[in-house]
């Protein structure tokens, strides 16, 4: 351990030392402007002094030994440098393993994008922020109205009781009535959809359904092969 800690410290001094002085002096180029191929230069020379220092303040007897923790040190060192400069990449795995493992989660493409795959019964699921409650619909570009079951209703902060079912929808289990609301926000990623009109089925649906409403407030829409793909103007609530 006091090992690690003198590493540790010899590592911190390079980067004083270096970021200060021996930087800069080494980066200069034969013009004197600065070379960032002069800055590695530097950042390399001065790093291996370090490392031959701290290796002749070791026995020889023990030197194997050191230098395997050694390694390992800068091993972990390595990697936690190198995954905070691919914390982006990072994130866009973490998103992309978990909407394989939930593919109503979907996962974003890109600023003003999001993908999902369809699930094993042939249909999209995506999940949508109702009132800053996750809500999972189905995807049906053939309703006109965006429909919550009376769970997800409760779940949104409505009172199924207290609304007037004047609605008739015509479904593929036959007729249905749906009271009208107006929902405070609906949100997917970046996007935000501030008072978005809905429907709340008087019937018994097991899921609620995402019609052309929603579709209509995107710039477009797509299904390829087993992916759809909706695109937003990036920033911009509708």
């Amino acid at each position: 351990m006091r090992f690690a800690i003198w590493v540790l410290a010899g590592l911190a001094g390079v980067g004083l030392l270096y970021g200060s002085f021996i930087g800069p002096i080494l980066a200069l180029d034969f013009q004197g402007v600065t070379s960032p191929d002069g800055e590695v230069l530097g950042y390399a020379l001065f790093s291996v002094l370090i490392f031959a220092w701290l290796i002749h303040q070791v026995p020889w007897s023990r030197l194997p030994g050191v230098v395997v923790r050694m390694g390992v040190w800068l091993l972990v060192l390595g990697l936690l440098i190198l995954g905070y400069g691919f914390r982006p990449e990072l994130a866009d795995l973490k998103e992309r393993f978990l909407a394989a493992l939930m593919p109503q989660r979907g996962f974003g493409g890109g600023s003003g994008e999001w993908r999902l795959d369809k699930s094993q019964d042939g249909h999209f699921y995506l999940e949508l922020a109702v009132n800053r409650v996750l809500v999972r619909f189905l995807v049906d570009t053939g309703a006109s109205d965006i429909m919550l079951t009376r769970g997800d209703a409760v779940k949104a902060g409505l009172d199924p009781e207290r609304l007037a079912y004047t609605r008739i929808y015509q479904t593929a289990n036959g007729m249905t009535r749906g009271a009208p609301v107006l929902l405070d926000e609906l949100r997917l990623g970046g996007l935000v959809l501030p008072r978005m009109p809905a429907s709340v089925n008087a019937g018994a649906g097991h899921v609620s359904l995402l019609g052309m409403a929603f579709f209509k407030r995107l710039d477009s829409y797509e299904v390829k092969g087993n992916r759809m793909t909706l695109r937003w103007s990036a920033g911009e609530g509708r």
